[in-house]
């Protein structure tokens, strides 16, 4: 059995600042294991507490193959002031390049909001701190240097970067990035180059021969502080922050080799009246007939102290390709440029929104587009269409003066704010229309979704009446007082509204979430103080206001002059609805958070049915006509929690993002990325399964600080996406892969994806197949179907491709019979060279034992939403009625046949044996396997916890084996002494082997998989280890044996040569199969199985 728990792959991108970069993981090791860690013995307590004990692991695993991503330089296309040539951009600092030096713009700390402000409860449209911040500039000028030299840049990105700010053509689009800048013969004979990754800003000056680096004069002006630090790096300091240049190296490339050269700074003398700090290189002898390299010198940033610059993402979408789509705002500002060095305090800085779209691999912008004018401008929410065409839609204060308006509902400002709804083009270099939709008063917009013509739908509040505001056909043309809801539908040239709408009563109500069907209907969510005597409510789940704020559900017709339903959902505390989404069914899926209890709140089914504490995340999924729901439940702990956006994949499973204050002591962390809470508030990812009673995983995303997850996306392979803002720094924050890996200021963008491993199925099945005496091996060769190996020749069992294969004795004849899952076509036997059909239901997972001890192996299989059932004797009976999460069958009670054991995800384990069930655990295993680890009669079941650590059960009780989570475990004899052995793989602290009690490490290496197999035919088994690139080892003994450098996708044991000893068969991809026997390898198939 291959690793069945499940694993994430989460790859995350600080968005904030277009300087990005790649972080490596140092390696477990750069020897083969037989080298390393063998003799290293160490002990471990049962209950883990033992310094020998692996360190903790996470279930997050970054990708290898994801590649470095260069620093953007953006050309200034007339965008920027006219002396600036290229630039870098970031969230609290803008570099500029051109002629004669280099400028860097810090902007003013800004004070952080309140916790109090972001507890839980929604933030007010429009209190976003609009106070503008001032700036400081810091001048680097090339002294003596050639003031005709201008930089050029290289290596392009495919990244380009546009500006949709005032009129069409004031636009800035399609702007070109580089990875690389060149100053050339900046001085005679000396270039200047500028490039870097991560938050690292590397400049080297090239020396031609001849040359005098002697020439190279640089000053720093407007830094209030400067000094060569004890490790010789260059050190400046400013009221608004601080950096600082690495420690010189020089180095001449020699007869292919680097020969170093002496080089350290040489300040001159300072200038105080000037705040100037000119400096030099003081080089060592060289070869002067060679050129000479001053590398690498690094501006390293150093972000506020106490200082603060704000960047939200609130919304993402991802299209048919993988490529995610972001929306929000950010105080970045590309015309920085400081006329002045010092402060500048009158500056003001407003907000922009941005959208941005990034690669399908996470690693790179395709590009980053501000949108906004001279006021201040959020986008909200965002869509795509099937040509990869984005909606946009938020709120602005700016006029049409400088807003970008193009064709558009209305091109016309109307006061105060203004919704926008904006269509980009796929290349992010245009857009298609830009407009406004807005009275005479305040209007905020919050999300946006849009149909298969290109409609796109908007809902938000509004506190204009029907005299201003562009009301038509609508659910409702007459504006009830106070904040409304509305909804509009934008025709797909975006040139007017198809209706606009109010959603709403005598109170306060607030639209937040839409979402629209393949036939046009419209679904809006969001909350209401309107009580039932004047709220819309028409059908609904619910037409009683149950007090203070509920949550709402609407249906909006398609012809947008009539609800369907409109209802309530909520208790008697406070309950806001955020997002809502559909099933292709047409069920909307509502998500918030509430105060109310279980008293009061409609619960039913559900993930929890119990209110947990303070603010909860609820979701509730409504029934087709509205009058119903078919779940509702909480998502929460003790703490204050909160679900912000919802998604739906194909199978009717709901993902869920928000914030998370509760710790995992009391918050359902189960199967999730990170299962550990890291401090205030992180933002967390859950999937709801489809029954709605139970979560498939939930997990934290953040660090130490505040991170909250503000949108979620799912795209056809069930990998979840998350968007939101990070206040927490990368060495804590979980970032790995991505165009930024470096946190850039206060708050910064992030995206993560979430890849789903799903249950683990063989693809081959060893068993004596045709009573010989002999092992045969049945493979999975897709297309081509599954084939029999056996005595060296291969035979077809099917044509069709199994979704997994298992060997039984379900006759009790001794042959072993094969069962496959041919997915839909159901699940079937092979026996004797014919094929019978035992269910034609599509199995989620199966397993065969010897249930009931009289020598013929019965199936059980999980068939999702009908349960467990059991096949004996031709007949299928059902165990029980819920899902598993897993299933297997091991005799633990030494007493009788088999029992079975299944994962039922939150419920626990539980094993049923004759007739009825027992829980085994309440808590949720990641995995579980079994062996004989003491020698008596029955076997023991090892389950790994997650942050609990691994387990074994035995006799009726559980014992600590260690309190670190294993990535994966097996059970072996390795010593022949009758009893199992346990290899565990711990990830970066290598693998161990647990016997009687205590803990040995065998190597420091990460296995991506091992087996166990008595190879030699003494009695005691051997461990194989796939590690990856170095190949496959056996272990026997205590000693590495490397058996093959070439890593296999696959590999399993057979004895197929009746010798008693196992042969290794391993499946190298597209090299084919190859079998391991007596030290030699032999390829016994050209075909890549699956």
């Amino acid at each position: 059995m291959k690793k069945t728990a499940i694993g994430f792959l989460v790859l995350f991108v600080f968005v904030g600042l277009t300087v990005t970069g790649h972080s490596r993981r140092a390696a477990a090791g750069s020897l083969p294991p037989g080298q390393q860690g063998i003799s290293r013995t160490r002990a471990i307590n049962p209950d883990g507490s033992s310094p020998a004990a692996p360190a903790v692991v996470s279930t997050v695993h970054s990708n290898p193959d994801f590649g470095q991503v260069p620093l953007y330089f953006i050309a200034n296309a007339g965008q920027a002031d006219r002396n600036v040539d290229y630039y870098v951009q970031g969230a609290d600092k803008t570099i500029s390049f051109g002629p004669g030096g280099v400028t860097f713009s810090l902007n003013k700390p800004r004070k952080e909001r309140s916790p109090a402000a972001r507890r839980p409860g929604p933030e007010a449209p429009g209190t976003v701190n609009r106070e503008g911040a001032g700036t400081w500039g810091v001048r680097l000028d090339f002294i003596g240097a050639n003031a005709e030299v201008r930089p050029k840049g290289g290596d392009k990105t495919d990244g380009v970067v546009s500006y949709f700010e005032g009129k069409p053509e004031d636009w800035k689009t399609g702007i070109p990035t580089y990875s690389r800048l060149v100053y050339s013969n900046l001085w005679p004979g000396i270039d200047l180059a500028y490039s870097g990754t991560v938050n690292q800003l590397k400049y080297e000056f090239v020396v031609a021969p001849g040359a005098d680096p002697g020439l190279i004069r640089l000053a720093y002006r407007g830094a209030s502080e400067f000094k060569i630090g004890e490790s010789g790096r260059l050190e400046l300091g400013t009221p608004y922050g601080g950096f600082e240049d690495g420690a010189p190296i020089a180095y001449q490339e020699i007869d292919g080799r680097r020969i170093p050269v002496s080089i350290a700074y040489a300040p001159g003398e300072p200038d105080p009246k000037n705040s100037s700090f000119p400096y030099g290189f003081q080089v060592g002898e060289y070869d002067r007939t060679r050129p000479l390299i001053l590398d690498p010198v690094v501006l390293v940033y150093c972000g506020y102290v106490g200082g603060y610059s704000d960047e939200e993402a609130y919304d993402l979408a991802v299209d048919s390709t993988g490529n995610v789509y972001i929306a929000g705002y950010t105080w970045s500002d590309p015309d920085t440029f400081p006329v002045i060095v010092g402060p500048d305090l009158t500056r003001a800085v407003n907000y922009d929104g941005f959208v941005a779209k990034l690669n399908a691999s996470g690693t790179a912008l395709i590009y980053c587009g501000y949108i906004g004018g001279d006021g201040f401008d959020e986008c909200q929410g965002v869509a795509v269409d099937a040509s990869g065409s984005a909606y946009i839609t938020g709120f602005t204060t700016s006029s049409q003066a400088t807003f970008p308006v193009l064709t558009g509902p209305d091109v016309t400002h109307n006061g105060f704010d203004d919704v926008f709804v904006t269509k980009v083009n796929p290349s992010g270099t245009a857009l298609v229309y830009s407009g406004y939709i807005g009275g005479s008063d305040q209007e905020w917009a919050r999300d946006i979704a849009v149909d298969g013509s290109g409609n796109a739908y908007v809902t938000g509040t509004v506190l204009s009446t029907q005299a201003t505001f562009p009301e038509t056909v609508g659910p409702d043309l007459t504006h009830n007082g106070g904040n409304d809801a509305f909804v509009a539908k934008v025709n797909a040239a975006g040139s007017g509204l198809a209706y606009c709408g109010y959603i709403g009563g005598s109170s306060s109500d607030i639209g937040y979430g839409i979402a629209v069907s393949s036939t046009g209907n419209a679904y809006v969510t969001g909350y209401t103080q309107s009580a039932e005597t004047t709220f819309p409510e028409a059908v609904g789940p619910d037409l009683n206001h149950n007090g203070g704020v509920d949550a709402f559900a609407a249906k909006v017709n398609a012809a947008g002059n009539a609800l369907v339903y409109c209802g309530y959902i909520g208790g008697s505390g406070t309950d806001y609805g955020y997002d809502i989404a559909l099933d292709s069914s047409e069920k909307a899926y509502v998500v918030g958070e509430t105060y109310s209890s279980e008293a009061t709140f409609p619960l039913l089914v559900g993930p929890d049915l119990t209110h947990n504490g303070g603010y909860d995340g609820f979701i509730a999924k409504v029934g087709v006509a509205g009058t119903a729901l078919v779940y509702s439940g909480y998502v929460g702990g003790t703490d204050w929690d909160g679900i912000y956006s919802v998604a739906v994949d194909g199978a009717g499973n709901a993902y869920v993002t928000g914030y998370a204050y509760s710790d995992e002591t009391t918050f359902p962390a189960s199967g999730g990325p990170d299962l550990t809470h890291n401090g205030d508030a992180d933002a967390f990812i859950a999937k709801v399964n489809a029954s709605g009673d139970g979560l498939a995983y939930c997990g934290y995303l953040g660090g130490p600080d505040e991170d909250q997850g503000y949108g979620v996306a799912v795209d056809t392979a069930g990998s979840a996406y998350v968007t939101g803002y990070a206040n927490s720094l990368e060495p804590d924050f979980p970032v790995y892969i991505g165009p930024d890996l470096t946190h850039n200021g206060s708050e910064d963008v992030f995206v993560a994806k979430i890849v789903e491993e799903p249950l683990w199925k063989p693809h081959h099945a060893v068993g004596d197949f045709d009573g010989d005496g002999v092992d045969e091996a049945a493979v999975d060769f897709g297309g081509p179907g599954a084939w029999m190996y056996d005595s060296g020749a291969w035979s077809q069992l099917t044509a069709a491709n199994p979704e997994s294969l298992l060997a039984a004795d379900v006759d009790g004849d001794i042959p072993d019979e094969i069962i496959a899952d041919l997915g839909f076509s159901g699940l079937w036997l092979w026996n004797g060279g014919a094929w019978n059909q035992l269910s034609a239901v599509n199995v989620e997972s199966f397993a065969a034992g010897d249930t009931d001890a009289e020598g013929i192996d019965e199936v059980v299989g999980d068939f999702g939403p009908s349960g467990l059932w059991l096949f004996d004797g031709g007949n299928w009976t059902q165990l029980s009625g819920v899902n598993a999460d897993y299933v297997a069958t091991a005799n633990l009670d030494a007493a009788g046949g088999d029992e079975i054991i299944g994962d039922f995800g939150s419920t626990g384990l539980w094993f049923w044996n004759a007739g009825s069930w027992t829980q085994l655990s309440g808590v949720n295993a990641d995995y579980m396997m079994f062996g004989d680890t003491n020698g008596l009669p029955g076997a023991e079941l090892a389950g790994d916890f997650g942050p609990t650590g691994l387990w074994l059960y035995g006799g009726g009780l559980w014992t600590q084996l260690s309190g670190v989570n294993a990535d994966y475990a097996i059970a072996v004899d390795v010593d022949g002494s009758g009893d199992d052995e346990i290899f565990g793989d711990f990830a970066a602290t290598g693998m161990w082997l647990w016997d009687s009690g205590s803990w040995t490490q065998l190597s420091n290496i990460n296995p991506d998989f091992m087996i166990g197999a008595d190879t030699d035919g003494d009695g005691a088994g051997e461990v194989v280890g796939d590690f990856g690139t170095l190949g496959m080892w056996l272990v026997d003994g205590g000693s590495w044996t490397q058996i093959s450098g070439v890593n296999p996708d696959y590999m399993y044991a057979a004895d197929v040569d009746g010798d008693n000893a196992a042969e290794i068969l391993g499946d190298f991809g597209s090299l084919g199969i190859y079998l391991w026997d007596a030290g030699a390898w032999s390829q016994i198939s050209a075909l890549d199985p699956e």
